[in-house]
């Protein structure tokens, strides 16, 4: 073979055997993609301030909770109906409109600093919006990108949200101390609508077409659906180990986000507006550090045991925050926190990556979609009363107590993680 023709072959498989850099050739995907980003951070970056405000106006975790409760709210009611509207309407338009409302409506955010009320009343405003964004930003993707391409694309979807998450929660102490309250939402009304902007030369599309009245069969679809994955996790334990740990899990990621503030400022004596800097980055350094070691530790040992190895550590990086961290001089206890912060993030990686690999490796591929749905739906719905108890509850006995509850829960997820499965099969062979 010629050596020019040896370099284009060897290009050519370049490019097949590199579907992100493919995907991201993709002029349409990138609009999409940038749109999600603008949108993520700004979410990110404003609940952070505005649970920043809601603490320092009440000190309370239980107010805290409810900027969860009524952030959840329309996921649960408005999320399987939203669907059909988007598919009325074309998701394109639900796109630029959606972005469009919520750059106006985070201006409102900037005369509701008197009172925590009118706060809890533009967020469930701002998530009703979000419940029509999200799935039409879901449609959209088979739209733009070639089949072949579609699980790089949701791979980089995945990472975005991951990493606004950081940019969001990671950047906004820092941004108010710099700049004020007022400025960020000014900011995050700009994202928006250039969010807005990247879709408006999406191409349109529209699923079916529209008759002026609402199909209630796509709503007794989602529901057939729910019950067909909820009997198929119901009737297989090795499916349902995993997806039982990945909610438990998820519901006290979600407890310790309320108990955080507290935990923070009262029990650390960190300002809250350093979080970023304290326990948010070198958490986030943890995980990326977290995933390569996963891949490489998949090679050689068996899932269970990273899960094992991930409860474990997060259970004793709770009891160090509490127990051992706050007796620590004020050089140490700067280290300190860095250090757990990033043992919370190694063992989250440790624990999500094999979890949710396995889930996918038992899970037929025709039913993984509806599997993570429920998953999804389960964590939403679970987690809103857990989340309100667990901060009354906090507030009654102290956060200490409260935190020390939720590291003795996850040692007990370590725990059943080591026998679980089994238990699980022995009560179904029963």
């Amino acid at each position: 073979m010629p050596k020019k023709n040896f370099y284009k072959s060897l290009i050519s498989m370049k490019k097949i055997n590199n579907p992100f850099l493919e995907t991201l050739r993709n002029k349409n995907f990138l609009k999409i993609w940038g749109s999600q980003l603008l949108s993520q951070i700004t979410v990110n970056l404003l609940n952070f301030i505005l649970i920043l405000e809601i603490f320092q106006q009440t000190e309370s975790t239980v107010a805290v909770s409810l900027f969860w409760f009524f952030w959840s709210i329309p996921a649960i009611f408005i999320g399987p109906l939203s669907g059909t509207l988007i598919d009325l309407w074309g998701t394109r338009r639900v796109l630029i409109l959606t972005n469009l409302f919520q750059s106006l409506i985070v201006l409102l955010y900037l005369s509701a600093t008197s009172s925590i009320w009118p706060i809890y009343t533009i967020l469930m405003i701002y998530s009703i919006l979000n419940q029509f964004y999200l799935p039409a930003e879901a449609a959209t993707m088979p739209s733009v990108v070639p089949q072949k391409l579609l699980s790089s694309a949701n791979s980089l979807f995945l990472s975005t949200s991951y990493l606004s998450l950081v940019i969001g929660f990671g950047l906004a102490g820092t941004l108010v101390r710099l700049l004020g309250y007022q400025i960020p939402f000014i900011l995050g009304s700009l994202f928006l609508i250039l969010a807005a902007l990247l879709v408006w030369r999406l191409p349109k599309i529209t699923f079916v077409k529209p008759t002026g009245r609402l199909d209630t069969s796509k709503f007794q679809e989602f529901l057939s659906k729910l019950i067909e994955g909820y009997q198929f996790i119901k009737t297989n334990p090795t499916v349902l180990f995993p997806l039982l740990l990945l909610v438990f899990s998820q519901i006290i990621i979600v407890m310790l986000f309320v108990l955080g503030p507290a935990l923070i400022v009262k029990i650390l004596d960190v300002p809250f507006v350093r979080i970023g800097e304290a326990f948010i980055l070198p958490g986030a350094f943890g995980a990326i550090v977290g995933m390569g070691l996963v891949v490489k530790l998949l090679k050689k040992i068996r899932k269970r045991y990273l899960i094992h190895t991930g409860l474990f550590l997060s259970s004793f990086t709770l009891f160090s925050l509490v127990l051992i961290l706050p007796y620590f001089s004020s050089f140490f206890k700067i280290i300190g926190q860095m250090g757990f912060g990033f043992m919370a993030g190694l063992s989250f990686s440790l624990f999500t990556i094999p979890t949710q690999t396995l889930l996918q490796e038992k899970t037929p591929l025709d039913l993984r979609g509806r599997v993570f749905g429920v998953l999804g739906f389960l964590v939403t719905i679970v987690s809103v009363f857990p989340v309100l108890f667990a901060a009354a509850i906090g507030e009654f006995l102290g956060e200490r107590w409260m935190i020390l509850i939720l590291a003795m829960i996850v040692f007990a997820l370590g725990v059943f993680s080591l026998k679980g499965e089994n238990v699980l099969k022995r009560f179904y062979r029963a």
